[in-house]
């Protein structure tokens, strides 16, 4: 082999034990990459916003509060918003959740069955597990401002 030949078999681990330091990611290069990176990018992130909002809408039992609603705005801001949350270079620019979704009586049934549309959709494009769950706990917050208390009868005496 023309390696062996021109370099020494200890020049040669040398190089190869210092290409593998230089390639490992480490504790503190990991740290450095925006959880938007970790998720995909760009790519990913929107393809997961298109797919909640698809599978969503066409649920029969969750997809109540999208009906007559534009899709395709929604898919935009939702990319958004995860990009923004997730430290990517957006920024969200629709309204606060307690505006958007007020008076839409979203459930928590409907709620946590859209985080299971999107932890699926995140995992059939890849996303590890990790990224998964540090992205559903910085969206779980928003549970207080979508879902709407179930409201109760009136008893009348």
């Amino acid at each position: 082999m023309v390696l062996e030949r021109v370099y020494h078999p200890v020049r040669r681990a040398a190089i190869v034990a210092l290409l593998a330091v230089l390639a490992w990611p480490g504790p503190g290069r990991a740290a450095e990459r925006s959880l938007y990176d970790r998720l995909g990018g760009d790519v990913v992130v929107r393809a997961v916003a298109a797919e909640v909002i698809d599978t969503v809408a066409a649920n029969h039992d969750l997809g109540r509060s999208f009906r007559d609603s534009n899709l395709e705005r929604i898919k935009r801001l939702l990319a958004e918003q995860i990009c923004s949350i997730a430290a990517g270079p957006c920024h969200y620019t629709g309204d606060s959740m307690r505006e958007v979704h007020a008076g839409h009586a979203i459930s928590q049934a409907e709620f946590y069955g859209m985080v299971e549309v999107l932890q699926h959709s995140l995992r059939r494009h890849g996303v590890a597990l990790r990224e998964r769950n540090e992205l559903v706990a910085l969206l779980a917050p928003m549970e207080r401002d979508i879902v709407e208390a179930p409201r109760t009868p009136a008893v009348r005496p």
